[in-house]
């Protein structure tokens, strides 16, 4: 008896590790909400440096950034492999002192659009396990209210290292991502897989 439940288990265990949810040729849509991004550590090393550079003559504090808001599509080319393209979209501002007198405030609007690829480790049609890289490029645009004159935004290449991945549901899933880069430490969202 003790047997054939093993083995009934040891088979159902096995059919759900290899059953593929993301087979070749299919597609996910994710609408996507991240915190704590590449791109804000950027801009807290920015103002560090020119801080440092000037003898704190030139800092800023007040700093507020919003989540990154994205859109994510990925396709399938072979069983449990991913490649994606993306587009995220934040918002920051922050104070700008000079002589430790308020002189302004600084609006930064980042854009960033990437591609990368992920692999799901575990892919059946209700658990999808998976890590992930991706690469992309940043336009900044910068308005300052105040004295001094709105500087051209520049743009810098940007990355995504997903670490670890879950997706939970059938064809409507959520998601969450715990990783480093433009999509955040954390990235969650829904996807529908078609």
């Amino acid at each position: 008896m003790k047997k054939r439940l093993l083995l009934s288990i040891f088979a159902s265990l096995s059919f759900i590790l290899t059953s593929q949810a993301q087979e070749k040729g299919s597609s996910d849509l994710s609408v996507n909400i991240g915190f704590a991004t590449s791109t804000e550590l950027s801009n807290l090393f920015t103002d560090i440096l020119v801080s440092g550079l000037t003898g704190n003559q030139i800092k800023t504090g007040d700093i507020k950034a919003g989540p990154t808001l994205g859109i994510t599509y990925r396709y399938a080319i072979a069983n449990r492999w991913m490649v994606q393209a993306d587009g995220f979209y934040q918002k920051m501002s922050q104070d700008i002192y000079v002589n430790n007198t308020k002189e302004g405030k600084a609006n930064y609007t980042y854009i960033t659009v990437g591609l990368g690829t992920d692999y799901r480790y575990i892919s059946t049609n209700f658990f999808q396990m998976y890590s992930g890289v991706a690469v992309g490029y940043t336009s900044e645009n910068i308005k300052n209210s105040g004295a001094q004159n709105s500087a051209n935004g520049d743009g810098f290449i940007n990355y995504q290292v997903n670490a670890l991945g879950f997706r939970v549901g059938k064809k409507f899933a959520a998601f969450a991502e715990l990783g480093f880069g433009y999509k955040g430490i954390v990235n969650t969202g829904v996807s529908y897989q078609f």
